[in-house]
């Protein structure tokens, strides 16, 4: 075999690029991800080393302890930062004792990987706060009181949330905001409480964007590519997700199983997975989800407004968006202006999503006229819940880099690639378990990514592609993770609850898992049916 050299040394889990073959870029529809290939042109070559190949499944089940450590805690309903803990634990004894060949690398390993754990966990720090200042400060309430004065029908209304204002209220700012925000007003609607409830967490459909991205951030470092890279990668395979759940939302409602109304919920689901894959293709990763949202936002107030409803403005709700304005327009302009000039270094940082969440909340404190009283309280709140969401988070990925760099993905991927065609399947799958057991697309690449690279290495298909559809899978099942269902249910306002209960349609967190999980488990079958015919 031909010497290897590093190819991005600053990066732990970059790839290496054999001497003497010279790469060229081949762009391979349908999922129009970027892939490496040899001069012979064939298909996408592997990303990652091959390890030795009398690996046995003894070594994969050995190297698979941490992981299987997490699952079995969190099961248990364990915490996420003490299960986080107790895998990073396991890997340390592993990679200190039967994978010591690459003890060494581990140290210097993770001080490069500092700087991103830093972004990531700003990141969602900073988007709970702009959540907990719009709540405080009546944005929020302002902007679901418009909205629901410009909805129409059961199907427009289910379709609008579904499609629009879950994925742009999750995209900005994470973390189940947006089922706070649809299902309210799924409610005020007239929705049952568990129809309420089922549809606000259908509308977690852009999960990968969620946040400004920091879950699809995890995913590109791990596997030595950009955010961007993998943003394309998973817009493409989402579309299943997002036409998903607008058939499923359509079938719920009354009048949804005529023709003409499943082809406004695939239509609709099309506007949405169309908008973020433009987005990620001439914009950049970051603000393709929000972008996505309000793109299905003002076409079905555009439809509304073309059969008769009259649609305004008004001051109020044009100050409630400022900050939106602010946060969007910021990563937009600074990216153009990065990519125009060519800018490099550290003077790039600027389109940051990090930054432009934190200068959106200090923006959004004085522009909303949030007193220094209520600042102090949401400060309290916004530790309080960023220990909760931001340090498990830090630490999932913590215990993912560990595997990287110690080599326990390498035998883990290698099992799953003995299963042969199979694998194409069970890809998605272990990404959809890792999206329901960790409740966040973050964790579960943290936990899966580099193992799924070592996977698709193995089976000869595109790294960028196979990994795209594990970020678009883990996304699926965030929305039937017991803490999402829970803030679903608990969402619903108290006077519908109660009718709910009297009427026999309460919520219920059994009931409603139940039904979500249901459609999450068709979309992620027909993920791997995406995998099987077009990888």
């Amino acid at each position: 075999m031909t010497e290897a050299i590093p190819t991005g040394d600053e990066d732990p889990g970059r790839h290496y690029r054999p001497i003497g073959m010279r790469p060229h870029v081949v762009v391979l529809p349908p999922w129009g991800a970027a892939c490496e290939a040899g001069p012979d042109g064939g298909r996408c070559r592997s990303l990652w080393s091959r390890g030795d190949q009398d690996q046995t499944l003894t070594q994969a089940a050995l190297a698979s302890l941490p992981l299987v450590v997490v699952s079995v805690l969190l099961t248990l309903r364990v915490s996420a930062m003490r299960s986080a803990t107790a895998g990073i634990l396991a890997a340390g004894v592993l990679i200190a004792t039967a994978f010591s060949d690459r003890a060494g690398e581990v140290g210097p390993g993770l001080l490069r990987w500092l700087p991103t754990a830093v972004e990531v966990v700003v990141i969602i720090a900073a988007g709970i706060a702009l959540a907990r200042i719009l709540g405080a400060s009546g944005a929020q309430g302002v902007l679901a009181g418009w909205l629901g004065q410009v909805t129409g029908g059961p199907l427009a209304t289910a379709l609008l949330v579904v499609h629009g204002v879950t994925p742009f209220a999750e995209s900005v700012t994470g973390f189940g905001v947006g089922v706070l925000v649809g299902v309210p007003l799924l409610a005020a609607a007239g929705f049952s409480p568990h129809r309420s409830a089922v549809l606000g967490l259908l509308g977690l459909c852009a999960v990968p964007w969620g946040a400004l991205g920091p879950g699809t951030i995890i995913a590109g470092r791990l596997i030595g590519e950009t955010p961007e890279a993998v943003g394309i990668a998973t817009a493409w395979p989402n579309l299943v997700v997002t036409v998903g759940v607008g058939i499923a939302a359509t079938l719920m409602v009354p009048g949804g199983r005529s023709p003409g109304a499943l082809v406004a919920g695939i239509v609709s689901g099309l506007v949405l997975g169309v908008g973020i894959l433009l987005s990620s293709l001439f914009i950049g990763m970051a603000p393709s989800g929000a972008l996505g949202g309000l793109l299905a936002v003002l076409a079905h107030l555009a439809w509304r407004r073309a059969h008769g409803t009259r649609i305004t403005l008004p001051r109020q709700v044009r100050h409630a968006l400022g900050p939106y304005f602010l946060l969007l327009g910021g990563i937009l302009a600074s990216t153009v202006a990065v990519t125009t000039l060519g800018v490099t270094g550290p003077w790039a940082s600027v389109t940051s999503p990090a930054l432009w969440l934190v200068l959106t909340c200090l923006f959004a404190l004085r522009w909303l006229g949030v007193d220094r009283a209520t600042s102090r309280l949401l400060a309290d709140d916004v530790g309080r819940l960023g220990r909760q969401t931001a340090l498990p988070t830090a630490a999932f990925l913590l215990l993912g880099v560990l595997m990287v760099l110690g080599g326990l993905t390498v035998p883990i991927g290698e099992a799953i690639q003995a299963t042969g065609a199979l694998a194409l399947v069970l890809g998605p799958a272990l990404g959809a378990f890792g999206g329901f057991i960790t409740g966040s697309g973050a964790g579960a690449n943290a936990m899966f990514a580099a193992a799924q690279a070592t996977v698709a290495e193995g089976l000869g298909v595109c790294v960028l592609a196979f990994v795209g559809v594990q970020n678009a899978a883990a996304g699926v099942l965030t929305m039937a993770s017991p803490a999402r269902v829970l803030l679903a249910v608990r969402s619903v306002p108290m006077d519908v609850a109660a009718a709910g209960v009297s009427s026999g349609q309460p919520a219920t967190v059994a009931k409603v898992t139940r039904e979500v999980l249901l459609v999450d488990v068709v979309i992620v079958l027909t993920l791997g049916l995406w995998n099987v015919v077009l990888l």
